[in-house]
């Protein structure tokens, strides 16, 4: 055990943040912290770094135990170069090499033999720390970290302090992974990181030598990187085993043996409650009485289970459905100007969404993935090429900005003047599903938070009711209830969805196509995101190239298939056309030949039977044909 916390505390004033945490930490745990914007998560991690002091309980780490955190914002001060700063690290370790390299120089011009084996001795020891402390593999250590975390394109004799805040906090992060503490703190760590390095990320911990505590809204990091999760709820912290996806299940399991539970005692009770209530007063029962009513006085009560009821309801619906092509772009390219300078973004775009696809747009940071989705939209004109909206198709855009919302309108007004027939109560009904009670209808929109925000534009977008949604960043600004909600209600919409998300489980989760922008133009990759992820590996660095090869062979062979389909309805559809116009022509003959039978009752009933049978023939075939048609002409759509 290398960390224990017992029954700690902390308060800001009369707010308690925390009461009675209670946990401990082994070598090599991964434990994962979650819970609601402001329950305690931070806070408690400054606690077991030792920064933040706390009113009651004890925080204790074991001896010569390291504690490593990662801030998400304030990273230290940087006046060196990138190199610099990685290589202060293994500071004590150099001055241990410039010792060696001084003894070997003494040892050298060293004549007396007595003094030449002390030295002799004192090299040895001093090269046995040196390997101890993997001296001899600190280029290799600081070169895979910062390759790992983006820096391999990077000038390593640049200053540290020009760079971006977001990259001077990946450079803390490879710093802290270099120094190896026996405990780590993450507060989000994967802000800042591209995927590439998020997965680069979740592949080094898994071999970290040291415990990891991670505070993070990443639900798919948490799911690769952790094997429990403690959650903070009304200041109490409750552990469940196993990742995110485990938690998840774990805690409805466990909210539905509460209900049953609660619902068991409130039975018991109301039984035992009725039985006093009947027997108290029978001199014959008084004493049974008696007894139920103090088994009720020393019954421990439990409470009534409370589901989240904080997050969001989403529900998105449409009107009518769009035709079956609902975007096809070709050989796009749009472009930026720097400076009355124009540069290309991108080139050779070329994607299509059909009716009921969910396509996830992801790329390297700075790819263009939102100027791409703003130039479809027509926000953004700089561009060449093609792009075509189907037939009834509309769009509802939600975009990270949030510019959907007016600042200056209350929360009320926002949705009364888009929808002035609603009444007062139905607006308040609507808003309430995203969280919006009593007075919060009338806040000024620029005075709500980032996640408050969110829910009043997804409230908008739903109840404009449009078959097609661009989306851009949905998952930003939302807590991690409201996040698993919104999958669950976008993955049962049945429109048509084009987003980009830096969210890799909600596109894991909702994603049915994933179109990667990159230097080269488009790959598409037919399933979520652990589907491109395979596909990526399974093709190494070649993969876009190779992918998109196997891909073109695949469909080459479909469109062989498809086209021996049509062929093959077609020509029966043929036959059975002809066999249709013979039915016909002996139908009239047989019409012909009843007209002319005259009184012959025998001949005439032979001939109404043909008839009959002709007659079911014919709408046997008739039916046939249709079912030719549909079937030749939904071959054809796809």
């Amino acid at each position: 055990m290398i960390l224990q916390l017992n029954k700690v505390s902390k308060s800001f004033g009369v707010d308690e943040i925390l009461n009675d945490i209670t946990f401990s930490v082994n070598e090599n745990d991964r434990i994962g912290i979650i819970g609601k914007n402001g329950c305690g998560k931070t806070t408690l991690l400054n606690i077991i770094s030792g920064d933040m002091p706390y009113e009651g309980g004890v925080c204790q780490t074991a001896k010569d135990a390291r504690v490593g955190f990662l801030r998400q914002t304030g990273c230290e001060a940087m006046t060196t170069t990138i190199m610099e700063e990685m290589t202060s690290v293994f500071a004590p370790v150099f001055e241990i090499e410039k010792d060696l390299r001084r003894l070997e120089k003494e040892i050298a011009a060293e004549n007396d033999e007595k003094t030449r084996d002390n030295l002799l001795n004192l090299y040895a020891k001093k090269s046995e720390m040196f390997e101890k402390k993997d001296g001899f593999l600190i280029k290799t250590k600081i070169n895979t970290i910062l390759t790992g975390m983006g820096f391999d394109k990077f000038d390593l004799n640049m200053k540290a302090e020009k760079l971006s805040g977001g990259e001077k906090t990946k450079l803390s992060f490879a710093k802290l992974l270099l120094e190896e503490r026996e405990i780590l703190l993450l507060d989000e760590p994967t802000n800042h990181l591209d995927f590439k390095t998020m997965q680069w990320l979740e592949g080094y911990l898994k071999t970290y030598r040291g415990a990891i505590i991670t505070v993070s809204h990443d639900r798919y990091f948490l799911d690769k990187s952790v094997n429990a999760i403690y959650e903070i709820e009304n200041t109490r912290m409750k552990k469940y085993t196993g990742n995110y996806t485990a938690y998840l299940a774990q805690k409805e399991k466990n909210l539905e043996i509460e209900k049953k539970t609660y619902a068991k005692q409130q039975t018991e009770i109301k039984k035992l409650e009725e039985y006093v209530a009947k027997n108290l007063v029978r001199a014959s029962t008084t004493k049974m009485a008696q007894s139920r009513q103090k088994k009720l006085d020393k019954m421990e009560l439990l409470e009534r289970p409370v589901e989240n009821n904080d997050c969001a309801k989403f529900n998105f619906d449409f009107e009518y459905p769009s035709y079956k092509e609902v975007l096809n772009a070709e050989n796009l390219s749009v472009f930026v100007e720097n400076k009355g300078e124009k540069r290309m973004l991108m080139k050779n775009v070329n994607f299509k969404i059909l009716r009921g696809e969910k396509a996830a747009l992801i790329g390297d940071n700075g790819a263009g993935k939102s100027t791409l989705m703003k130039t479809i939209l027509g926000f953004y004109k700089n561009y060449t090429g093609e792009f075509e909206i189907g037939r009834n198709v509309e769009i509802g855009y939600y975009d990270q900005e949030l510019n959907i919302l007016s600042g200056d309108k209350t929360v009320f007004d926002e949705i009364y003047d888009r929808h002035p027939r609603f009444e007062e109560s139905k607006i308040r009904t609507l808003l309430g599903s995203m969280n919006f009670y009593g007075d919060d209808v009338f806040k000024k929109v620029n005075s709500l938070s980032g996640g408050e925000k969110a829910k009043l534009a997804f409230l908008v977008l739903m109840l404009e009711k449009d078959n097609t949604l661009f989306l851009d960043e949905p998952t930003n600004h939302l807590d991690l209830a409201s996040k698993e909600k919104l999958d669950e209600a976008l993955k049962k919409f049945d429109g048509t969805i084009f987003f980009v998300s830096h969210d890799r489980y909600f596109l894991n989760k909702v994603a049915t196509k994933i179109i990667e922008l990159n230097e080269n133009g488009i790959a598409v990759f037919d399933g979520n995101y652990d589907y491109y992820l395979e596909k990526k590996e399974q093709f190494g660095e070649k993969s876009v190239k190779a992918f998109e090869k196997e891909k073109k062979s695949n469909d080459y062979f479909e469109n062989k298939k498809k086209q021996s389909q049509i062929k093959s309805l077609e020509k029966k559809m043929k036959a059975c056309e002809e066999e249709i116009l013979a039915v016909e022509q002996e139908i009239e003959i047989t019409n012909k030949l009843l007209n002319e039978s005259g009184a012959d009752l025998e001949k005439c009933q032979e001939l109404f039977e043909t008839l009959g049978a002709l007659n079911e023939r014919q709408n046997t075939l008739y039916k046939t044909f249709e079912n030719l048609e549909e079937e030749l002409e939904s071959a054809r759509e796809e």
